[in-house]
């Protein structure tokens, strides 16, 4: 497969139109979802800024990530950017110590995950300043310390996609892009290079991050959206398989990947985004499926248990998901876009013995349509959600045609 650029890889949520619907009867009132409780804003505190992921650092902290993009005459650049709000309802300020760190490193935060407030990773893309290393980023509760990682040889670029912060060690996962060939072409005086895009996955055993070993799959064209691990032998890492076209399932039992066939999840078109692991050690899959007779998609939900994957009903909306949360009783919250003549970011929410209804939480929209022009494109989707303290805190960006991409932090408490 010949790749004209070095860019295709990176997943980065793009925004969607989105429909007014009506979903299934609500479930009965639950944590965050009872009376009483409503979306409210809060200002983020950077402009021109994609946030793509929210972490609860506990005592009521809430950490969001992402970046800002800066052009520099031809050149464009990236700056890692971390915020914090320290309380329940306290003012989101930046944390300038983790833009310093990164220094000269030009990359997107795509993912942050923490375990507890001293061990806290952010993971991004390959950058000229690390001689084509991949960017992450260490804080371990005093100091800021990027950790470049290594990609496959022959690897033109890659990115890591998201990451779990574990006590073990974290787990990172993401795509790299591979020279397969490369030929001479005389007319042009250049090279033609073939690439292959796969999956890879670091594993940081607290000295630096190894590489463990994937399956060979079919194909030239697969990556990977996400990692969870249950227990340091129970790793779950789901994105895309491009030869089948549908969401890619693989385990790491302690000692090798695999990949695992799931009836009803991945042999569907479609791709997984994110993961997340409940209490009890359910894991949760979300995503989206293409339907072959429209080309419409829809919202994926999945769950692992004792008795393996199941997917679950979702409202018959056109709709994509970007991530998700586990909460009190069994329960997720999932964040995403629906997709139709308007686009707005989505929140929804389930709990066990509500029949499969979905509750639409009904996430404040940050920018609504110009009324003076209403067919001016405005998008707003939701990249990430936690829960904790202060209920719900949901980060995403909203866009608008010829206007730099401005974040947005909407959070759902009680007596709000």
């Amino acid at each position: 497969m010949l790749k004209p650029s070095r860019r295709p890889l990176l997943h980065v949520a793009v925004a969607t139109a989105a429909l007014t619907v009506a979903l299934s009867a609500p479930a009965p009132a639950f944590a965050w979802d009872a009376a009483g409780h409503a979306w409210a804003a809060e200002a983020a505190p950077y402009s021109d800024t994609t946030l793509l992921d929210v972490a609860d650092m506990g005592r009521g902290r809430t950490w969001a990530a992402g970046f800002t993009i800066r052009t520099e005459g031809k050149v464009t650049r990236f700056r890692p950017v971390v915020a914090e709000r320290a309380a329940p309802g306290a003012a989101w300020t930046p944390v300038p110590s983790a833009t310093a760190a990164a220094g000269e490193v030009s990359s997107r935060v795509n993912a942050m995950d923490v375990n507890g407030g001293c061990d806290v990773w952010l993971v991004g893309d390959d950058s000229a300043a690390l001689d084509g290393k991949v960017y992450t980023q260490h804080f371990d509760g005093e100091r800021w310390q990027v950790v470049p990682v290594e990609l496959p040889e022959k690897s033109d670029a890659g990115s890591l996609l998201d990451v779990d912060a574990r006590p073990g060690g974290a787990w990172a996962a993401g795509i790299a892009q591979i020279e397969v060939s490369r030929t001479w072409n005389e007319a042009k005086g250049g090279w033609n290079i073939e690439y292959r895009n796969a999956g890879i996955v670091r594993h940081f055993d607290g000295t630096a991050w190894r590489d463990v070993p994937l399956p060979e799959l079919p194909g030239d064209y697969w990556y990977l959206n996400g990692v969870q691990a249950v227990v340091d032998d129970d790793v779950w890492a789901t994105g895309y398989d491009g030869d089948t076209g549908s969401p890619l399932l693989l385990h790491y039992d302690g000692s090798a990947w695999q990949r695992v066939d799931a009836p009803g999840v991945t042999d569907v078109p479609g791709q997984a985004e994110k993961l997340a692991v409940s209490e009890d050690g359910t894991v949760w899959l979300v995503g989206e499926d293409w339907s072959p007779e429209d080309g419409s998609t829809r919202a994926l939900v999945a769950r692992h248990d004792a008795t393996g994957w199941h997917r679950l009903a979702v409202p018959d909306v056109p709709a994509r998901l970007h991530g998700v949360t586990t909460r009190p009783g069994g329960g997720i919250a999932v964040v995403g876009q629906t997709l139709g003549d308007r686009r707005d970011a989505l929140a929804w929410a389930w709990q066990p013995g509500s029949r499969n209804h979905w509750k639409d939480l009904a996430l404040l929209q940050p920018v609504a349509a110009d009324p003076t022009d209403p067919a001016t494109p405005v998008e707003n989707f939701a990249n990430a959600v936690t829960g904790g303290r202060a209920g719900l805190t949901v980060v995403g960006t909203s866009t608008a045609e010829g206007a730099e991409p401005q974040p947005f932090v909407s959070v759902r408490s009680r007596g709000r």
